[in-house]
């Protein structure tokens, strides 16, 4: 009986912790909301190191299969393989100084825990791999967008959409 009692207390626990979804977004986050943000942070953090190693199968690693790509006014839904030779391409002419977050990014996680946005202000600096030693990098600064889904325990970006600042020297 003893035994029963404490089992039902810990299960009525988890699934207060891990179940339930939360009254009103007044409400401050739970320690799981804050482990599910740090989750998505860490795939953030990893699509950053993915451009300054210029390791495309790192990056595609993140994406998920039905990715989609909204810049430049359009919606792309690239496959993998048009990705895939989109960024050797790319990180084959690029020498990135910086791929950064200008402040630190706004996170929101959904209440059931399988979706999270990811919104920041961001600054790229590129050298081009056949530019001459003196030439000047190039610097653009982006509004990001990035939206993760969490499929079979794994958070997949499956999303992005940029504007570029203008102007931004």
């Amino acid at each position: 009986m003893r035994r029963t009692r404490s089992f039902a207390v810990l299960l009525m626990l988890a699934l207060t912790l891990v179940g339930a979804p939360r009254a009103h977004a007044a409400q401050k986050p739970s320690v799981v909301d804050a482990m599910l943000r740090e989750e998505v942070l860490a795939r953030h953090a990893l699509e950053r190191e993915a451009h300054i190693d210029r390791n495309v199968d790192l990056l595609l690693s993140l994406m998920a299969d039905d990715f989609v790509m909204i810049d430049e006014g359009e919606v792309r839904k690239p496959t993998r393989d048009e990705q895939k030779k989109r960024f050797t391409a790319y990180f084959g002419a690029v020498r990135f100084r910086k791929w950064d977050d200008v402040a630190p990014p706004a996170v929101r996680v959904s209440a059931d825990g399988t979706l999270a946005t990811v919104i920041v202000k961001k600054e790229v600096v590129i050298d081009l791999a056949d530019a001459a030693p003196e030439a000047k990098p190039q610097r653009t600064v982006f509004a990001w967008m990035e939206t993760w889904e969490k499929r079979k325990g794994r958070w997949m970006l499956v999303a992005v959409c940029s504007t570029r600042a203008p102007d931004a020297g």
